[in-house]
């Protein structure tokens, strides 16, 4: 807005006019400039008023709305006219003497220049004052580009060794469980200490005849090594466990249920709880997933072998469900580099008063406990004992040969347990609950495992299981 500087400045332009001043004591004639169009120009619709001051409609008034003092459209643009103050008629009396008439009109054309001058400076100040009233503002720039969310980082660990190099493609994905013998013309296995992908998870439990067999679990099918084995025939325990990790079940042969018995064998508990497996003595797949290797000069049923590298074409020939139902995923509490209070520097496990001893020896310079039992350095980072409830069950005339045989059945009833890593150990419980394996530390707090593999020594907490060590407590 101009402040009163500027206005006293316009005041004294107006009295600089020489010999023109009007005399502001009498009283001034009210005049309209006659605004008739000339021919042929479109008739303007409304009257320009210098004696009216313009108001200002609305806040979005511009400032081409004061300026024309009294808003108005016509049919066609008015041409712009410079009125001609020489010959302006301002209804004098046509009698009235020269000498009049010339002192007049000088004083005539300074009034009508200085009502021009008051109306633009009025116009001026009302809208310098809308411009205070109502700042103008400027409306963002509207882009077309959207703002991305970025999209949440997803976990690259390894739900089953909470490793951080884990496969991204393998990431939600279902897991497999390979059926291992290990009878002593069985050792070493193939794959169990492969450099690059051993098994993530060992399991080992007693079967029949004193002697234990082995279900590998692999986060990453896809990374199972070229050959595992030897593979061997399925029982209940190992397929109940799987359920807990909701994994695909890959065996060689299966036993069976027996009527007239107690026995409920592996056939019928992958029938009723509806599990995926391939066998390879039905399996009529497009690839080679099962083979034999001969090499070792052992008798036939210690030759069968998996070939990894066909698992995930065998998997979706067959039409399973590859996505993980996480509900059903065991999902283990991992720490880097976990310690426990207690000392444990070697372990042996007596799975049953029927089976002999496995063996650990913790090295410090790796950080892992180390077993020669199968026949070549086998090494993990945590080793998992869980007693369970154990059974015998007899099947009479096995294969007809007159005989019984005598299966141990597990109950997963839970029960007590612990955990060895980093040449530590704890005690522990665990139970099954909603389908899942949960461990639990003696203060009912969530145990956990240190990062890496892990074998799970499965015994017997009701005939003859037991844990030889040297700890101290």
């Amino acid at each position: 807005m101009p402040d009163s500087d500027e206005l006293d400045d316009i005041l004294n332009e107006i009295k600089s006019f020489k010999n023109g001043e009007p005399d502001r004591t009498k009283e001034e004639p009210k005049f309209a400039i006659n605004d008739a169009p000339a021919e042929n120009e479109a008739e303007p619709e409304g009257e320009i008023h210098f004696d009216e001051e313009p108001k200002k409609k609305n806040a979005d008034a511009t400032t081409d709305d004061f300026l024309s003092f009294d808003r108005f459209e016509s049919k066609k643009p008015a041409e712009s006219v410079q009125p001609d103050f020489d010959n302006l008629d301002f209804g004098e009396d046509k009698n009235m003497p020269d000498n009049k008439k010339s002192n007049k009109k000088p004083i005539i054309i300074v009034a009508v220049v200085l009502a021009v001058i008051i109306a633009i400076v009025v116009a001026v100040l009302l809208i310098n004052k809308g411009g205070d009233a109502e700042e103008t503002t400027t409306a963002p720039v509207q882009t077309t580009q959207q703002e991305t969310t970025a999209a949440p980082q997803v976990a690259m660990e390894n739900p089953l060794t909470g490793s951080e190099d884990f496969n991204a493609d393998a990431v939600g994905k279902r897991p497999v469980a390979c059926v291992v013998e290990n009878a002593a013309a069985a050792r070493p296995q193939w794959g169990i200490s492969d450099e690059k992908n051993p098994p993530d998870i060992i399991l080992e439990g007693e079967v029949e005849g004193g002697e234990t067999r082995m279900l590998w679990f692999y986060a990453d099918y896809t990374a199972v090594p070229s050959q595992i084995g030897p593979t061997r025939s399925a029982r209940p325990p190992y397929i109940k466990f799987s359920e807990l990790f909701d994994a695909i079940f890959l065996h060689w042969g299966q036993s069976q249920t027996k009527k007239g018995t107690a026995y409920i064998g592996a056939n019928t508990v992958f029938r009723v709880d509806n599990v995926d497996h391939i066998n390879q003595m039905t399996y009529s797949g497009k690839v080679q997933l099962f083979g034999r290797d001969s090499s070792r000069g052992v008798s036939t049923e210690h030759t069968g072998v998996i070939y990894g590298d066909k698992i995930e074409a065998a998997i979706e020939g067959e039409g399973f469900r590859t996505e993980a139902n996480e509900a059903s995923y065991t999902k283990f509490s991992f720490a880097k580099d976990m310690k426990y209070d207690t000392e444990c520097t070697a372990l042996g496990l007596t799975f049953s008063s029927r089976t002999r001893t496995r063996d650990w020896t913790y090295n410090a310079d790796d950080g892992m406990y180390h077993s020669t039992d199968y026949g070549t350095d086998v090494a993990r980072e945590n080793l998992l004992i869980l007693f369970d409830t154990t059974e015998y069950i007899a099947k009479a005339n096995y294969k007809n040969s007159g005989s019984a045989e005598i299966y141990c059945n597990y109950n997963l009833a839970g029960g007590k347990g612990m955990i060895a890593c980093n040449g530590t150990m704890t005690d522990i419980t665990w139970s099954v609950e909603n389908g899942v394996l949960v461990l639990k530390d003696t203060n009912g707090n969530v145990a956990n495992l240190s990062t890496g593999t892990t074998w799970i020594g499965y015994a017997s907490s009701n005939n003859g299981g037991s844990v030889s060590d040297n700890t101290t407590k």
